[in-house]
């Protein structure tokens, strides 16, 4: 092995800052304004304001693409670096992962404003509990980005933050059926019950992807951290 190979710890501890080092904290920045962009939107129909949360489903767009954008480049990156190949199939497994998070919330953004658009009615009490879960699950991208920054720097850091992902992952499996329940026994119109059963899922899928992007990291960590005694 050449000084320039090593484990994913050790490249990112002598190479934070690479081009594709930058490329997964920015990934990891796109993600999260993303699903922030999702939550403003929910938060603006708490408020009855159709056209901030129009506006707010178009940042998300904007973002998710450029998120698409920075995983293309981290992995056409990879292809020509000097990572072990092992180590680089794990960190193309973690970025293609982290991605699912943006496009499960651009999913989600895309069924909220067909919502918009169809001028079906949902009640408030229903906008709340979806504003709900998207600001937990914006909290929860912080806290992967957050494990992201810490890899190769603190590793304590990197698992109390996967374990914040984790918490936050089984509060949103609580909301999830809290909603599926309030949306099944809701005199909602039918195509509002499909638009907001898919929203829900969307939110769900996102926060799904997040926890899995959260216990690979954990995995590497851990596995590697034995492997160094």
């Amino acid at each position: 092995m050449s000084d320039n190979k090593g484990t994913i710890l050790d490249w990112f501890k002598v190479r934070r800052e690479s081009v594709i080092m930058k490329g997964v904290r920015d990934h990891a920045q796109k993600i999260g304004d993303t699903v922030s962009e999702l939550n403003r939107a929910l938060a603006a129909l708490c408020d009855s304001d159709k056209e901030r949360a129009l506006d707010a489903i178009k940042r998300l767009i904007y973002s998710e693409k450029e998120a698409d954008m920075l995983e293309e480049m981290i992995s056409e990156e990879l292809s020509k670096g000097d990572m072990e190949p092992k180590e680089r199939e794990d960190l193309l497994h973690l970025t293609q992962n982290m991605d699912n998070v943006a496009d499960w919330a651009k999913e989600a953004g895309m069924n909220l404003q067909l919502v918009i658009e169809a001028n079906v009615s949902v009640p408030l009490s229903m906008w709340r509990k979806y504003a709900e879960m998207t600001k937990e699950l914006d909290f929860a991208t912080k806290q992967l980005r957050n494990c992201v920054d810490s890899l190769g720097v603190n590793n304590d850091a990197v698992i109390n933050y996967g374990r914040s992902v984790s918490i936050s992952e089984h509060k949103l499996d609580e909301m999830y059926f809290s909603t599926k329940k309030e949306i099944f026994f809701a005199a909602l119109d039918p195509r509002a019950i499909y638009l907001m059963r898919d929203l829900l899922h969307g939110i769900e899928n996102s926060s799904d992807s997040c926890k899995d992007s959260a216990d690979i990291i954990h995995i590497l960590v851990i596995s590697q951290i034995h492997k160094a005694r």
